[in-house]
């Protein structure tokens, strides 16, 4: 329960720092998606006033998540991971594929990514089932069971096929195991294990798949392989200019944009790359590509630094909150954020592959950015109640 007192412990400097990561994401989406034709500021674009919506309904669901301590929302961990394990398997049925991956339910005028919920959901279970397991968190075994808690999340979006959130769910399972205190040579096991699985779903469609007994064996491996057009996506930063109209397209664009700001950057509203629309997922993926066209070098490090902040805060609370649960929620959310804009900034500048993983608070995308919120809400929670309260 809220107590007006916990705002005498509320990081304002955090908040402050993300509030301006959603108005400056605001105006780089308005810029991005405004009609070519225009030349200067003007009313906003349709995706721009649903971004404004959406940053309502995250502030909304960051109040929430602030109001209730956080031992309270992590007692609910388990009906959330099976209400969200059912979405899951809803979406494969009659979800929606506009990029490529069957990840949306359709609600009205709004379309609902029931993976983004996942990535609550495991960060609650996750750190309710490792906090209350803390003397056994040196054994291989806790790892194990760990994993499992992951593992049905990961296979329903990988069946999607959503290769970059599931890698998302992977980076939190790492970040809470080890602030946890896991024994690095077990994460490190766990990390080969990995990369040997991977390259059994790259090589898995080589396989005679529809031969498996029983049938239903097949079909799981037949969704679990990475499929052609995500091989493309993966490897095509390595040599973009190997298939320049096709999958290296989006980097080679997203380079001009970022080249072509140089330090001060082409001006607000005057990226061509955008405006023109040369650059694909402007508003989205690449939205960081906008930012280096307009704004140039100084722009993107700004953002950085911002970034920066409220990653070092964040981790910062992890480290001092009261107790192990508060510890590695807080951790968990930290790496969630971490983690997307690293590689998301990683894609942009053609040094990580396009996975398709937005830029917290920045990029366009209602189910992300209320995500965003109620990850960095755990994140201001457990700082708030960093110390008990004697009444």
């Amino acid at each position: 329960m809220f107590r007006a007192r916990l705002l005498r412990q509320f990081d304002w400097l955090l908040f402050a720092a993300v509030l301006a990561l959603c108005m400056f994401g605001l105006l780089m989406v308005y810029s991005a998606t405004r009609a070519p034709q225009e030349v200067g500021p003007g009313p906003l674009s349709e995706v721009a006033r649903k971004q404004a919506l959406w940053m309502c309904l995250g502030l909304l669901a960051f109040a929430l998540t602030i109001a209730f301590d956080y031992e309270t929302l992590a007692r609910w961990h388990v009906p959330l991971y099976v209400l969200v394990a059912l979405l899951l398997a809803l979406v494969l049925k009659v979800g929606k594929a506009p990029t490529g991956a069957q990840s949306w339910i359709a609600l009205g005028g709004f379309r609902l990514q029931p993976s983004e919920l996942a990535k609550i959901s495991l960060i609650l279970t996750l750190s309710s089932f490792v906090s209350q397991r803390m003397n056994a968190l040196r054994s291989f075994g806790l790892i194990l069971q760990s994993l499992l808690v992951l593992a049905l999340p990961v296979l329903l979006v990988l069946a999607q096929p959503d290769f970059g959130t599931a890698l998302v769910m992977i980076a939190i399972w790492f970040g809470t195991l080890a602030l946890a205190g896991a024994r690095a040579r077990h994460l490190g096991l766990v990390f080969a294990c990995g990369v040997a699985l991977f390259a059994g779903m790259w090589n898995l469609d080589r396989l005679p798949l529809e031969r498996a007994r029983p049938a239903a064996v097949g079909r799981v491996l037949q969704k679990v392989a990475l499929k052609d057009y995500q091989k493309r996506r993966l490897t095509s930063f390595l040599d973009p200019s190997a298939d320049p109209l096709g999958t290296g397209y989006h980097i080679i664009q997203s380079k001009i944009g970022i080249g072509s700001g140089q330090l001060l950057g082409r001006g607000l509203f005057r990226g061509t790359q955008s405006r023109l629309r040369f650059l694909p997922e402007r508003h989205t993926d690449f939205i960081f590509s906008v930012i280096g066209e307009e704004l140039g070098l100084a722009g993107c490090t700004g953002v950085l630094l911002v970034f920066f902040f409220l990653f070092w805060r964040g981790l910062r609370v992890a480290l001092r909150a009261r107790d192990p649960l508060g510890s590695l929620l807080a951790a968990g959310a930290v790496t969630m954020l971490i983690f997307h804009a690293i590689v998301n900034i990683g894609m942009a500048v053609n040094i990580m592959p396009i996975t398709g993983i937005p830029l917290p608070f920045v990029s366009y995308g209602g189910s992300n950015l209320v995500v965003s919120f109620i990850a960095f809400g755990l994140i201001e929670n457990v700082h708030m109640r960093r110390e008990k309260f004697v009444f």
